[in-house]
């Protein structure tokens, strides 16, 4: 069916010919990261957690009596990620990586094995990956690690101290503060991982989200244990609150544009001015980039509108994944979309802008042995030298983005007020 398989081969015009093992991490954009430093302490990260977990499952191997609250958990995650599975997409991976599973692997980790914790984070990577959106490969699996590390943590804290399993331990104060302490551990480990990954894009959505996931985990897991019906309704009760509040945020936020799920050109500008405003007081660095699809009428043509839909899909996921939540990615209508870099100067701007032309030139739209793609010219200006109000910064990046057209399109031109584009 068109449309169904997207991906980003990541090699210069190669279209899927490559061994999908090769293909999966040749292309990672992972070795495309400036400092080698933090390419290790992903990787470190990455290896911990499945060392630890393969560790834990020989010294510590499940019982099986542990098998039958493991698929309990796995059903029920499932299922409230699939009625969600709309709502998951609309919004941000959290910084947990899994969204509405936290609840059901913080449950795990209290009710489960540390090794089936664990592993119930990875069959939740892996449903989202195929079910809910395909992210840059190594954030996914980094968010994924970081998690399975976390609840490595929450399920080994008992068995260190020497208390009795939640589902053992006595319903009193002491048994509360245990929890409580678990819960902390399960945001804080996961805090504590991401930040210094921040820089490559890993910024939290929002504590009070996970804390709040980490609270129904711990009522998922109470009811399990001694009311197993309930579980069934607060299950229920997760999906509906969470669709709820997902729709009411996406509502409050900026509109959308329907085809792309980006902010529309008019909900991008009221966005970029509170931006451009807040800091330019600060004297702080700005940069915008402007994208236009290169000869998306001709793909059209010769495909079809529906394929036209996909590949700017294809190009809002990209965008999406290449810049960090702090960025305003909005489709300007068409083919053209455009980007606000908060804290970027013009040079950081331009390797930024080029990762993603380079990115975008690699992404195809399976049309069942053939494949359809675009590229990108863009344009990218800066403040102050692309003009001191925001309208003027557009103007700037849309003159650059004009000269990448002229000049043979796929590629990138700066701005620059000293010398002619």
């Amino acid at each position: 069916m068109v449309g169904d398989s997207l991906m980003a081969t990541g090699s210069r015009g190669r279209r899927g010919r490559l061994a999908a093992p090769r293909r999966l991490l040749g292309s990672w954009s992972l070795w495309e990261l400036p400092r080698r430093g933090l390419i290790g302490y992903l990787l470190l990260v990455d290896a911990a957690a499945f060392a630890a977990t393969a560790y834990l499952f020989v010294l510590r191997p499940p019982a099986p009596s542990s098998l039958l609250p493991f698929s309990a958990l796995l059903a029920g995650m499932i299922l409230s990620s699939e009625l969600s599975r709309s709502v998951e997409r609309s919004r941000a991976d959290t910084r947990l990586g899994a969204g509405l599973d936290a609840a059901w692997i913080f449950a795990g980790a209290l009710l489960l094995p540390p090794a089936l914790a664990a592993l119930l984070v990875v069959v939740s990577a892996g449903y989202r990956w195929f079910r809910i959106r395909r992210g840059i490969p190594h954030r996914q699996v980094f968010a994924a690690s970081a998690t399975m590390l976390s609840a490595l943590g929450t399920s080994i804290i008992p068995v260190l101290l020497g208390a009795p399993p939640f589902a053992d331990a006595t319903r009193d104060f002491e048994s509360f503060a245990l929890v409580f302490a678990t819960g902390l551990v399960f945001l804080s480990v996961d805090a504590a991982l991401a930040a210094p990954a921040a820089e490559f894009g890993a910024e939290p959505s929002g504590f009070a989200f996970d804390a709040a996931m980490v609270a129904f985990g711990l009522l998922l897991a109470w009811s399990a244990v001694d009311w197993p019906f309930v579980t069934v309704v607060l299950a229920g009760a997760l999906v509906v609150l969470h669709r709820a509040g997902t729709m009411r945020a996406l509502r409050g936020h900026a509109g959308t544009d329907s085809g792309t799920g980006l902010l529309t050109a008019s909900s991008w500008m009221d966005g970029a001015r509170t931006q451009f405003d807040l800091l330019r007081g600060r004297g702080a660095d700005l940069s915008l980039l402007m994208l236009d699809l290169d000869h998306f009428a001709r793909l059209n043509d010769q495909h079809g509108r529906h394929v036209g839909d996909d590949v700017l899909r294809a190009v809002a996921d990209t965008l999406r994944a290449e810049v960090r939540a702090a960025d305003l990615v909005g489709r300007f209508g068409g083919e053209e979309f455009v980007v606000l870099l908060p804290g970027t100067s013009r040079f950081d701007a331009h390797a930024i802008a080029e990762r993603i032309r380079l990115r975008i030139s690699s992404t195809f739209v399976s049309l069942g042995g053939t494949f359809a793609g675009a590229t990108v010219s863009i344009g990218v200006s800066s403040h102050p030298a692309g003009g001191e109000t925001l309208d003027r910064l557009v103007g700037a990046a849309d003159q650059a983005l004009r000269a990448a057209k002229g000049a043979g399109r796929n590629r990138t031109v700066v701005f620059d007020a000293e010398e002619p584009v």
